[in-house]
This record gives structure tokens, sequence and C-alpha cells, in this order.
């Protein structure tokens, strides 16, 4: 999606009649009679330029007419009149006129009366949660011979006594995997975890749970199936997919009770974040890092502090939050939403004011949370980046090279914090957070503006001042408690000698 579309959804979302986008000028609406520029630089010639070139193939503008048709590519229709103006093109959008009806068709005729429909008890019980779909009324088994509403059931009988071990000896994920002894996660740890699991039911299980998930998803690669479980007491999110080898399942067991930053190790600085009314928070780190959890910590914070309307959307659903101040609704994708995409598209016809997204995963997701930050929203999300350079860069990259300028400039008008998070093993067991905290000060905006990245660490190290807390800084203080080794915080470490002269002090 272009630069230019992308503020034709923030014209269609705020509810504005027209949007006047002129060369060298900051946009703006026209709503309710009144003239509101948006929060944003002024465009370059070269984004109308291209937006109208397509447009205008073949066509002087001199001819342009003065209601000239445009549809973007969620399908929205657009009235514009374009013109030249000493420094460009300046394009006048109107939202697009409803189409015509189209002339009455003779009736039919009458057909026999259809049965009565049975009684629907809600419009979502029409797609039942991905863990333990309704039967069908004849249900088609998988190649492996194990129908699909069968998998609830089939997958507490194979792996609740392996959950409930686990659980009890303090592991975080179990790994379960045809002809191998499944393993578990402690402290970051492998270990082996002392149960059998039946190879010929891991197998069936898991060869109905990826059919199934391709059946929802056709035309897409066969790949994994996510899906969340529920047995003695015990919530995991599961993943389950094929290999070289045979067939796995990857779970992550969840907390029933979502901790506070203080019982995380997480630094009273951290609870800043929750008092920004819009924008855009990032929380980084690697896989098994503890992002969600603090995600949770911070909606939970949230809600204890002020009341709002919380939409969560994740895959799965891990910590089930219960409301105390707002009121928080929780959408599973493919349960609730198809994508993450489609989920926030429609939250934002939803009246929140907090947004919690699982996970950033591609450019349509990006795309639709900056532009729900940029339309007076909290969005809080997750991204798989080691630094906030590395999360700016990735969201960078996620859009082409024509539109990076403008997702630079829209980047820096909506972020407010970057929070990334590693965990590092204890010399006595467990493991202690060690975290980057980034604010999004002038100094930061500048430097994502500019595409200066590079710059990034050395503003983070010199503005302590601002709330800047360096990674460094953190696996310092660390290291002074002695609760951790030297040789585990080199490992997470990127500026050894920063390490070494703030450990010195």
């Amino acid at each position: 999606m272009s630069a230019i579309q992308s503020l034709l959804r923030v014209m269609t979302l705020r509810d504005a009649e027209a949007m006047v986008l002129e060369a060298d000028k900051v946009p703006s609406l026209r709503r309710r009679g009144l003239v509101e520029a948006l929060a944003m630089p002024a465009l370059e010639a070269k984004w109308l330029d291209d937006f109208a070139a397509p447009l205008l193939v073949d066509r002087p503008l001199g001819e342009v007419p003065s209601a000239l048709p445009f549809r973007d590519d969620d399908g929205t229709s657009y009235q514009l009149t374009i013109e030249r103006v000493p420094a460009g093109l300046r394009v006048m959008v109107r939202k697009g006129s409803p189409p015509k009806a189209p002339p009455p068709t003779p009736a039919p005729a009458p057909a026999p009366t259809p049965a009565p429909a049975p009684d629907s008890k809600a419009w979502w019980a029409a797609k039942p949660p991905r863990s333990s779909p309704s039967p069908s009324p004849s249900p088609s088994p998988s190649p492996s011979g194990l129908s699909v509403s069968e998998m609830g059931p089939r997958l507490s009988a194979l792996l609740g006594a392996a959950l409930v071990t686990a659980r009890e000896q303090g592991a975080s994920d179990i790994l379960f995997s045809s002809r191998q002894t499944p393993r578990m996660r402690i402290d970051g740890r492998l270990e082996p975890l002392d149960a059998t699991i039946d190879d010929a039911e891991l197998t069936a299980c898991v060869h109905a749970l990826v059919t199934a998930a391709n059946r929802d998803a056709p035309g897409e690669p066969p790949g994994g199936a996510d899906l969340s479980l529920e047995v003695h007491g015990i919530r995991a999110r599961l993943n389950a997919f094929s290999h070289l080898g045979g067939v796995a399942i990857a779970a992550r067991l969840i907390q029933e009770r979502i901790p506070g930053l203080s019982e995380l190790a997480l630094p009273a600085e951290l609870g800043a974040v929750v008092d920004h009314r819009d924008g855009l928070v990032l929380v980084c780190g690697p896989t098994g890092s503890g992002k969600s959890t603090t995600l949770a910590s911070l909606v939970d914070l949230i809600d204890q502090r002020r009341a709002a309307h919380i939409i969560t959307l994740e895959d799965p659903i891990e910590y089930r939050f219960t409301p105390r101040r707002g009121i928080v609704h929780q959408r599973e994708i493919g349960t609730h939403t198809p994508t993450f995409a489609a989920g926030l598209r429609a939250a934002l016809r939803e009246a929140p004011d907090v947004i919690l997204l699982g996970e950033l995963r591609d450019r349509a997701t990006i795309s639709a949370a900056l532009t729900a930050a940029e339309t007076g929203h909290l969005v809080l999300a997750t991204l798989h980046a080691p630094s906030a350079a590395g999360a700016v860069d990735r969201i960078i990259d996620a859009f082409p090279e024509a539109a990076k300028g403008q997702v630079r400039w829209q980047l820096a008008a909506v972020l407010r914090h970057v929070v990334t998070q590693f965990l590092v093993p204890r010399q006595g067991g467990g493991r202690a957070p060690a975290i980057e905290l980034v604010p999004a000060t002038n100094a930061v905006c500048n430097i994502i503006r500019k595409g200066d990245l590079h710059t990034l660490p050395t503003a983070i190290q010199s503005g302590r001042e601002q709330g800047m807390i360096p990674l460094e800084r953190s696996l310092a203080r660390l290291l002074e408690t002695g609760l951790v080794s030297r040789e585990a915080v080199k490992k997470i470490a990127a500026d050894h000698d920063l390490l070494g002269s703030l450990a010195a002090k």
C-alpha cells in the first residue's frame, strides 16, 4: 500500500468529508466544517507524482475530470480532483458516492418455502475454537484416520500427564517429537522429561491438526497449526508441525495469574509506558524472552489505573484478563478473526482505547498498527527484534523502497516507547530479566526520520536524563547483585566495552 493510500485510510477512519493533499504542505482534513491538519510533515512532491501517475496515463492534466474515481486496495471508493500548483500536484479527495441501485428485475416464480432454520445461539458459534471444533453432521476423517472433532480430547489424553509433570518441575516449554524423548525447558535449558508419548497417536494428532489448518487457509503452503489447550487446570499454547524426522508439538505453559512488574523483577520506570493515551509501544526480544508476559502485565496495569476499552488480538489467547476498571475483549486469530490485520481493521470500528497485538508479523499488520496509533489509540505490540534499532529497522524493511521514507516519518510520529527484553540465567537457578528501555524522545524521532539508525545506540547511552536504559546498564546491575555470571551476561551484551565500564563503577 502506498503512502498516499495510507492517508486515505486515515481520512476514512476519522470520518472526514474531504482531504487536501498538496506538495510541500501538511495534509489536512475537512471534517464537520472544520479544517484539521494531520500530525505529520509536509508531503514530498514525489509521493503525489507516483500516486497520480497511473491515474493520468495518456491524459493531460488540463483534461482531468473534476471527479476522477479511485478505489484503494481495500475496495474503498473516492473521488479525486487533481490539479497543478507551483510546488507540484494538489489532490482534493472526497468520499466516493454510493453506487447506483440496479434496475429492478422481474420477480422469479415463487419457490417452495424452505424449512425453518434451526435456532442459532450466537453469531460466533458458527466457528468453534480451534482446539475443540464442533462436529459436523458427518465428520470426515483426516488422512490419519482422526476426525477434527476428536482433537481436544485426544490431545488432552496424549499430553495431559506430561503437562502436569512439566508444571510441577517449573518448566516453561515442552517439546514432543516423534521417536525422541520429550524435552522440557527449565530456566532456558533443555532437559529430558520423564514421560511416555505414543508415537502413532502423536503423528495422528499432528497430521489432523495441520490438515485442518490447511483447510482453513486454502492456497497457503502446508505449515504448522496453532491452538490452545487446557487440561487438568493447566493451559498451554501449542504449535504442531511436521519435520524431516516426523512430527512434533511445541507447548508453551501459560500461567493463570498475570504477574505485576515487580514480580517480574522489571524496573519501575517501565510503568510509565502505560501512561500514554495514544501511539505505539513495542515490546521486543528473542523467542522465549517473556515478551507476552510483560505485555500482559502492562495491559493489566492499564486496567488498574484507568477505565479503558481494551481489545486484544492474540494467536492464541494466553493470559485471561479479569476486567477491573474498564472492559477487556480478547479475540483469537483463527477463531474470532482470520488475521491480525483483519482483526485490527475491525477493532478500529469497535471504539477501543487500547489495542494489544500479539505480534507484528507482516506489512499489512504493521501498516494497520501505524494507522491505529495515528488515529488516537494506544497500540501495544510484540516484535522479534534484538534492540530498539533492530525493531525500527524491521518495521521499515517490511515496506517497499518507495514507501520507506513515508513510513519513517509515520513511525517517528506515533512511536512512544521501545522495550527490549532478555532473560539471563541466574547462578542459583531461575532467570533474571535485563531490558533496554528507549522512550521516543525528539532525538530518537529525528534519527528515525533521517534513517540514521547507526547513531541510535549512542543516543541511548547518552540519554539517561530522558529515561533511557541501555541494555548494558541493566546487565551491569545484575552483575553487581551477583545474581548472574559474567559469562552469561557477555552472551547478551552488544557492547562489551560499555558493559565493562559500567560494571567497574
